[in-house]
């Protein structure tokens, strides 16, 4: 199944929870994925802009629509009560197989250069 590239917001968002914003979307991988090793290198980043907000509070780890791959939201410079304008996600296989074109090791980050571009994950984000 072919995806959308891109973020695409769900029907029905963003929804105000009180002053915040929570905010569903659908986000497809990059096609040739690196590496997350620090807030400076790697990671496939998500820019709150993008999703029509000025900022991340949190945003929930999520499993891919085949069961493949979980992506890990990491918020740098964030843990002092402030929201941060952008979230830096790391791609982690779920399965010894080959995945995005490339042999992917369960419990490990996903091997650098793998397309996820046909890969959507459903992301759930509380934003201001």
């Amino acid at each position: 199944m072919a995806f959308k590239t891109g973020n695409k917001p769900l029907p029905g968002y963003p929804m105000q929870l009180g002053d915040k914003i929570q905010q569903v979307f659908d986000h497809t991988g990059p096609s040739s994925y690196t590496q997350f090793a620090s807030p400076t290198t790697g990671g496939d980043v998500i820019q709150a802009a993008d999703i029509g907000v000025g900022g991340f509070d949190a945003m929930e780890p999520v499993v891919d629509t085949t069961g493949q791959i979980i992506a890990y939201p990491v918020i740098t410079l964030g843990g002092y009560g402030n929201a941060v304008p952008k979230v830096f996600i790391a791609y982690w296989s779920l399965v010894t197989a080959t995945v995005g074109g490339q042999a992917q090791t369960l419990g490990t980050q996903v091997v650098a250069s793998t397309d996820l571009h046909t890969f959507s994950f459903r992301f759930k984000a509380v934003c201001v």
